[in-house]
């Protein structure tokens, strides 16, 4: 009897310590949990966090494609083929100021904020009292390969940890398979010389060629796993703004450019591109969309590796048929069914039909 009076009293304190957020009800003991965040930090979040603000567009992604979709309260506007996916996802509000007024309407039991977009945004909602963690910082950019699988399937883990026992198993399948494909993907790649590596220009956002994503950013290791040479990674800068004479001047074997941004056609056009190597070859590509965007970090990376090593090594990765390894993916990942009209659309940048 004394023992059960003492876990009473226990619990209680610990209830009273915790307290409870903006809007929310007060929460027991053992309804917590200390996980780190992509941060670095010791993150304080609810054990069974059911309504989440995701303020980075990736924490989203993550968190329906782990098959947690409806416990997003709010969340950046998604692609067709996430909604067409995942059905959960409709209702959510896809607009939000950041400002700590909306939240407290919004009433999240869990922030997931970034240090970049969100500056200082992490330290202003738990002043206010909200529970948070830290999604994403450029500032623990991966400094090579290894470093970079590591990190990836880390902040995958992350959204498993946080997201309960059935997200963490599908998180530990995800892992799974990233290892077996990259593994495959590079017992190529890494014997091919530096001279056969094909030069590699991205153009990422706000219509502007010289924006781009540096050193250390998801590109930068997606396109050296899948044999190329990554141009922007002469700035050390995640969200890299370049100058453009030394855009011009590298050159480049390839053009990839994100989805939104400008378009092949415009850049094909353009005088200031009309004597490189990409355009008189043809080759300019506009980055694949299936349930995210291929090239910012998407949980869809795996095939993002495969189109870009098919596409810079065509004779050595002839054997795998993209749209297989699509199919193959999104049964074995994410439980879904593509057809290969589906397949072939997503690689076309086109909606659902």
């Amino acid at each position: 009897m004394k023992r059960k009076i003492a876990l009473f009293m226990l619990a209680l304190a610990v209830t009273v310590f915790f307290g409870a957020g903006p809007g929310s009800t007060r929460l027991h003991a053992g309804e917590y949990k200390v996980i780190a965040d992509m941060c670095g930090n010791d993150a304080e979040v609810p054990v069974n966090p059911k309504r989440i603000a995701s303020m980075h567009c990736v924490s989203s992604e993550r968190i329906y494609i782990l098959g947690q979709g409806d416990r997003l309260c709010v969340m950046g506007k998604q692609s067709p083929w996430a909604y067409r996916f995942f059905p959960e996802i409709r209702n959510v509000p896809t607009t939000h100021s950041g400002k700590t007024e909306q939240m407290r309407e919004l009433k999240p039991d869990l922030i997931l904020y970034t240090t970049g977009m969100y500056k200082g945004k992490g330290e202003e909602f738990k002043a206010a009292g909200f529970r948070t963690a830290c999604a994403f910082t450029a500032d623990r950019r991966s400094k090579n390969v290894d470093d970079f699988i590591a990190d990836f399937k880390r902040q995958m883990r992350f959204y498993g940890d946080l997201l309960g026992p059935d997200a963490k198993a599908r998180a530990d399948r995800y892992c799974a398979y990233f290892d077996g494909k990259i593994n495959a993907i590079r017992a190529i790649t890494s014997k091919i010389d530096k001279k056969d590596r094909p030069s590699v220009y991205y153009g990422w956002k706000g219509g502007k060629m010289t924006a781009s994503q540096g050193f250390g950013s998801a590109m930068h290791w997606d396109t050296e796993i899948a044999g190329g040479t990554y141009l922007p990674r002469a700035k050390d800068d995640n969200f890299a703004v370049l100058d453009k004479q030394q855009v011009l001047s590298w050159d480049p074997d390839i053009i990839l450019i994100s989805r939104g941004n400008v378009t092949v056609d415009s850049v094909m056009k353009d005088p200031d591109w009309a004597s490189k190597k990409a355009v008189k070859n043809g080759k300019v590509f506009s980055t694949p969309e299936g349930i995210y965007s291929w090239d910012n970090a998407s949980g869809e990376t795996v095939l993002f590796i495969i189109y870009l090593a098919k596409m810079f090594h065509p004779d050595l990765f002839r054997d795998w048929d993209m749209k297989k390894e699509m199919r193959e993916f999104y049964a074995e990942v994410y439980g879904k069914t593509i057809t290969d009209r589906d397949a072939d659309r997503i690689l076309r940048n086109l909606p659902p039909a």
